[in-house]
């Protein structure tokens, strides 16, 4: 696996998984990011959600949608996550309320690497906007340094922004209970100010880290690379050059 997609970072919420407060740990994840295929992806799942909410598109076809979609792999569980969607809706009734697209500028981890920050869609409540940002994820994977961080960017890049600084924002998952053996998600909501966010100070060191892991973890896969295709070429059989010697009797 080439190590170029690293350097088109996933965006923010996939990107906080890959970071540790320490250098070991994110170098190791940064590897297994860079040489690993994800075997489920949710991504087709996104614009059936942003079509519930901004069209109001109805269960049936929603479902129907995310059952046909992307991946064959992945259908059934983006199916699983849609409908979980549709049930917290018909109580929180998001897809009931005026909603828009928003751009947000991307947050730089350095001149070169910038991480894309974008909610799924932006409502309207109370006269406030709230941007909601949506993860499929089956379970939640992230540590409290990793919410602290996703949050922090969410802050910097998001937040800040005129139109949301008195937003409180949603983020929402619908990862399964831990230690249950219901087939059913349950909806995670974070509001803004649930995790406090990082230092300037903290912020700028784990991007240190994340630099140096980064630089460490393309060193590795290259070396595997290299010591792959020298094993190759040496398992290769070699063609044997036979000379007939002429004898004179």
């Amino acid at each position: 696996m080439s190590s170029a997609k690293i350097e088109r970072p996933p965006y923010a919420h996939n990107w906080v998984r890959y970071n540790y407060p320490d250098l070991q740990r994110t170098t190791k994840a940064l590897v297994n990011f860079i040489e690993g295929r994800p075997q489920i992806t949710y991504a087709a799942g996104m614009p059936i959600i942003r079509d519930c909410i901004a069209l109001g598109l109805d269960r049936e076809t929603a479902l129907k949608a995310a059952a046909t979609r992307g991946h064959r792999k992945s259908q059934p569980y983006v199916r699983e996550f849609v409908e979980a969607f549709l049930d917290f809706d018909d109580g929180r009734q998001i897809s009931r309320l005026p909603s828009y697209d928003q751009y947000v500028a991307p947050y730089p981890i350095s001149r070169d690497i910038k991480i894309p920050v974008k909610p799924l869609i932006v409502i309207s409540e109370g006269g406030v906007l709230k941007p909601i940002f949506v993860v499929g994820w089956a379970t939640m994977p992230l540590t409290l340094f990793q919410r602290r961080l996703l949050m922090t960017l969410l802050e910097d890049a998001v937040f800040s922004l005129t139109d949301f600084q008195n937003s409180p924002g949603e983020f929402l998952s619908f990862p399964h209970i831990k230690g249950s053996n219901s087939a059913k998600r349950t909806p995670l909501v974070w509001k803004r100010g649930e995790y406090s966010v990082l230092s300037a100070t903290q912020m700028k060191e784990q991007a240190e880290i994340y630099l140096n892991a980064l630089a460490a973890a393309k060193a590795i896969v290259a070396g595997k690379t290299k010591a792959k295709t020298k094993e190759t070429a040496t398992d290769q059989p070699q063609s044997e050059n036979f000379t007939q010697t002429k004898m004179d009797l």
